[in-house]
């Protein structure tokens, strides 16, 4: 009985310490910059219109593949910000991705999630 509870054991936790790894597929934060601004987009045929806008700016000097944006989750949809949106998106260090709102305001966004070839990173606002 020993025998056999000894090598069950050592694969229990062999296979504990390789699942707690696989959880930690976090990026650093600080890769990108996300800011939300409300941009006036009026015009003189169409007044008084605005735009809540989501910029994603790379921050590191390596190279870097955004593969898709979530805003709350896939609640909140976007286009992109006079330009047209595939993925995946190829950064440098200082590009910037901007994407507009069509169903969310300034308001509603509480996370913003940026898939990248190297991981995941959340951004949270209040």
């Amino acid at each position: 009985m020993k025998q056999l509870l000894k090598p069950l054991l050592i694969a229990v936790t062999t296979t504990t310490g390789i699942m707690l790894s696989g959880c930690n597929a976090g990026l650093d934060p600080n890769t990108f910059t996300v800011e939300l601004d409300v941009i006036d987009t009026s015009n003189w045929y169409a007044q008084n219109q605005s735009a809540t806008v989501l910029t994603i700016r790379s921050n590191i000097a390596e190279p870097i593949d955004v593969s898709h944006v979530s805003v709350n989750h896939g609640q909140c949809r976007y286009e992109g910000y006079r330009r047209s949106l595939e993925y995946p998106q190829h950064f440098k260090m200082g590009q910037r991705l901007r994407l507009k709102l069509t169903d969310c305001s300034y308001s509603n966004v509480v996370q913003v999630d940026v898939e990248t070839d190297k991981g995941t990173a959340s951004y949270n606002f209040q």
